[in-house]
C-alpha cells in the first residue's frame, strides 16, 4: 500500500514539475524559426496529435490509464516508443546496476570486517580515509577522469554502440565495467562504513564473547556468530543506496559516453522531450521502491525473530 502511495506521488510530482518548467515544447521540436512560422490552427494540431491540448488533470489520468495498458507513449523527436527505448538500453543500464551492486559489496564488506576487528590500526584509518575519499568524490567527475586517462595514456577509448551481452560479451563488458566500478566504488564506501560500526557493536556482545571463551577460530567467529548478526543494517543501506546508484547512473552514464537509459534520460531532458523523462524517472522509482520491498521481506529469511503479521 505504502509503495502504491509513493509511486503515486512521484508520478503526480514529475507529471506537475515538466509541465510548469518555462519552455515551450514545440519551440524544442520545431526550433524558434520553424515555431515562428507555425500558424495557430497548426499549433492547435500538433499539440493535440501529442496529447498536450487537454486540460491538465486530464493529461495526468490518460497518462496513468496508458501506463496500467502497457502504452508509454512516443518519443517527440525520435518517434519510436518509449517501451522500445527501455527494451533496448534498458539491458545496458541494468548491467551496470547489478555489477555496480557486486563491486560495492566485494569491496566495502571486506573492508568494514576488517576494519571493524583492528579498530584504530593503521588499515582502519587507511580504510576510513578511503571510504570518506570515494564517498565526496562526484562519480560523474572520477568517470570523465577515467575516460581521459584511458584516452591520453593508452590511447583506449570504450565501445560507444549498443552491445549486448549475449551478442558480444566481451565489448559489453568494455562498456559497462567502467560506469558499474565507479558506483560501485562510491557505494561500497557506505557500505564499509556502516558493516565497520555494526560489527563493532555487535563483537561486544555476550554471544561473542562466549564463542571465543569456547576457542573456536577467530574467522569462524566473524563469519559464523559476528557477521550475521550484523548484515541487516548493511542490507537496509544497500537497498537505500540503490537509489544513488540510480541517480549517478544518470549523470555516470552521460560521463563515460554509455548508451544506456540515464544517457536518454539526459538527452530527453536537454530536448524537453516530455513523454521519455516522465516514463523513465516513473520507471526509477518503480525499480527503487520494488527492491526496497524485497529488502524489507528479506528480514524474515535473515533473521528468525523478526515476523510479519
Amino acid at each position: 500500500m505504502y509503495a502504491l502511495v509513493t509511486l503515486l506521488g512521484v508520478s503526480l510530482s514529475i507529471f506537475v514539475i515538466l509541465r510548469i518548467l518555462p519552455g515551450d515544447p514545440l519551440v524544442a521540436i520545431l526550433g524558434v524559426e520553424g515555431h515562428a512560422r507555425m500558424t495557430p490552427a497548426d499549433r492547435v494540431r500538433i499539440m493535440a496529435d501529442l496529447g498536450l491540448s487537454d486540460p491538465l488533470p486530464v493529461q495526468y489520468v490518460h497518462w496513468l490509464r496508458d501506463i496500467a495498458a502497457g502504452r508509454l507513449g512516443k518519443s517527440f523527436f525520435r518517434g519510436d516508443t518509449v517501451s522500445e527505448l527501455i527494451a533496448h538500453r534498458g539491458p545496458i543500464s541494468a548491467e551496470i546496476g547489478v555489477l555496480a551492486l557486486v563491486v560495492s559489496w566485494l569491496v566495502g564488506l571486506p573492508v568494514g570486517i576488517l576494519s571493524a576487528f583492528k579498530p584504530n590500526s593503521l588499515p582502519d584509518g587507511l580504510a576510513r580515509a578511503l571510504s570518506i575519499l570515494f564517498i565526496a568524490i562526484p562519480g560523474f567527475w572520477l568517470g570523465m577522469l577515467i575516460v581521459l586517462a584511458a584516452l591520453f595514456w593508452f590511447g583506449y577509448k570504450s565501445p560507444i554502440v549498443i552491445v549486448h551481452l549475449w551478442q558480444d560479451p566481451w565489448q559489453n563488458f568494455q562498456i559497462v565495467i567502467g560506469p558499474a566500478v565507479v558506483l560501485g566504488l562510491a557505494q561500497g564506501a557506505y557500505i564499509a562504513r556502516m558493516s565497520r560500526s555494526c560489527l563493532l557493536e555487535v563483537i561486544s556482545e555476550d554471544f561473542v564473547r562466549t564463542a571465543r571463551a569456547k576457542g573456536l577460530r577467530e574467522g569462524l567467529v566473524v563469519m559464523r556468530h559476528a557477521l550475521p548478526n550484523a548484515l541487516l543494517p548493511v542490507i537496509t543501506i544497500s537497498g537505500v543506496l540503490l537509489g544513488f546508484v540510480l541517480g549517478g547512473s544518470v549523470a555516470v552514464e552521460q560521463a563515460f559516453g554509455v548508451p544506456g537509459l540515464g544517457r536518454s534520460l539526459v538527452v530527453a531532458v536537454i530536448e524537453r522531450d516530455i513523454i521519455v523523462v516522465q516514463n523513465l524517472v516513473l520507471l526509477y522509482a518503480v525499480i527503487f521502491v520494488v527492491v526496497n520491498v524485497f529488502v524489507d521481506l528479506s528480514y524474515a529469511w535473515l533473521d528468525p525473530r523478526i515476523r510479519y503479521g
